[in-house]
C-alpha cells in the first residue's frame, strides 16, 4: 500500500510540475527577438503634392483645354437641335402626319447620336484623366522611394494636411476616417518631396499653399473642378 501511495504522489508532483512548467517553456520559445535595425517612418500628404506634380498640372490644363473646347461644341449641337424641334412645332406641319413624322425622326436621331457621342467623349475624358493620375501617382512612388531609401526609412505613410472645421461636418469625419492619428510633425516629407519633383526637372521650389488649400486658391476660394477630380462633361 505504501508503494502504491508514493506511486500515486509522485504522479501527482509530475503533473503538478508539468502544468507551470510547459507555459514557461512556450512563453520564452514565443518571445520575439529584439530587433538590431532601427525602423523609421514618415508620413506625407500625397494628394498635396499630386496637385503640385508639374506633370500632373501641365497635363491637366491640356486635358480641361479640351473638355472646354468639347463643351463649346457639343453645346452648339444642343441649339442646332433644339431650333430645329422649335421650328417643327411651330411649321404648319400637324403632329401625325408623314411630313411630321419625318421631320421629327430626323430630330430624334439627331438627339440620340448627340447623347452618345457626349457618353463616348465623357469616357474618353475619363480615361486620360485616370491615366494622368497614374503616370503621376507612379513617378511619385519612385521619388519617394529613392527618397526614403537614402534616409534609411522603411515606410511612408499617406496622410492628409489639412485643419478640421467644426461647422463643417464633412471635414470633421474626413479627419476621423485618416487611419494615421499623430506623428511628430519632424516626420511630415511632403515639403522635401515636392522640393525633389521639381530638383529632379531643373525647376525652383514653389509656393507651397497652406494645409488644405490647393495651388492658385485663394484664401476662401472654391474651386468648382479641381484638379484630381472628375472630369465634368
Amino acid at each position: 500500500m505504501k508503494k502504491n501511495h508514493w506511486i500515486t504522489l509522485t504522479i501527482g508532483i509530475a503533473i503538478v510540475l508539468g502544468i507551470y512548467a510547459v507555459p514557461a517553456i512556450t512563453q520564452q520559445a514565443a518571445a520575439p527577438q529584439a530587433s538590431q535595425t532601427p525602423f523609421y517612418v514618415a508620413v506625407i500628404d500625397v494628394a498635396q503634392v499630386m496637385r503640385m506634380h508639374p506633370h500632373f498640372m501641365a497635363e491637366q490644363a491640356k486635358l480641361k483645354d479640351q473638355i472646354d473646347a468639347a463643351e463649346a461644341q457639343f453645346k452648339t449641337r444642343q441649339e442646332t437641335i433644339e431650333n430645329k424641334r422649335r421650328a417643327l412645332e411651330g411649321s404648319t406641319f400637324r403632329p401625325g402626319t408623314p411630313e411630321y413624322q419625318q421631320q421629327f425622326d430626323l430630330i430624334a436621331n439627331e438627339m440620340a447620336d448627340f447623347e452618345r457621342d457626349a457618353r463616348t467623349l465623357q469616357r474618353r475624358f475619363a480615361l486620360a484623366n485616370s491615366q494622368i493620375m497614374f503616370d503621376t501617382y507612379q513617378d511619385l512612388k519612385k521619388t519617394i522611394g529613392a527618397y526614403a531609401t537614402a534616409r534609411g526609412i522603411a515606410q511612408v505613410t499617406d496622410y492628409r494636411e489639412f485643419t478640421p472645421d467644426p461647422a463643417d461636418p464633412p471635414s470633421v469625419a474626413e479627419d476621423m476616417d485618416q487611419r494615421l492619428v499623430w506623428f511628430n510633425p519632424t516626420l511630415n516629407l511632403t515639403r522635401q518631396i515636392i522640393g525633389e519633383v521639381y530638383t529632379a526637372r531643373g525647376l525652383p521650389m514653389p509656393t507651397i499653399p497652406p494645409p488644405g488649400q490647393q495651388p492658385g486658391q485663394q484664401p476662401g476660394q472654391q474651386i468648382a473642378n479641381p484638379p484630381g477630380q472628375p472630369v465634368r462633361m
